[in-house]
């Protein structure tokens, strides 16, 4: 795995190590793998137009922005939009589409199968609030 990769997937938050999401883009636009040694089968199998989805908790003081992990995984997704749900605020889920020639990096190390791609290669996006929906 490339330590840009290893560096980013390690981190819980890794606003705090990258600063930007610009600079996670940058960074993973610089490696030429598009995935880890690990998920590289699972990778070969995407389609080229794929579906993605992301995880969203947002309150009043703190809005991450559209950011750069998605996943092919509806339930992923959720589960990160709804973990931090008991601390108020409001949980979704964005749901997209991306050519999978845009994806900067795909890793399926922590069973999550994270894709990495910048926004505004997104062909569509929208949001869904109801839970189990996909």
């Amino acid at each position: 795995m490339h330590e840009i990769a290893q560096a980013y997937i390690e981190e819980e938050n890794p606003l705090l190590t990258f600063k930007t999401w610009d600079n996670v883009i940058k960074l993973f636009g610089s490696i030429d793998e598009r995935a880890d040694e690990e998920s590289l089968e699972e990778y070969s199998k995407l389609p080229d137009d794929v579906m993605v989805y992301r995880g969203v908790w947002t309150r009043d003081d703190w809005n991450p922005g559209t950011g750069v992990s998605w996943t092919t995984d509806y339930k992923v997704a959720e589960m990160f939009a709804l973990r931090f749900q008991p601390l108020g605020g409001e949980s979704y889920v964005l749901k997209g589409e991306v050519r999978k020639k845009d994806i900067l990096y795909f890793t399926n190390v922590r069973q999550e199968s994270e894709v990495i791609l910048n926004p505004d290669d997104m062909i569509w996006e929208d949001t869904y609030k109801e839970w189990g929906e996909n």
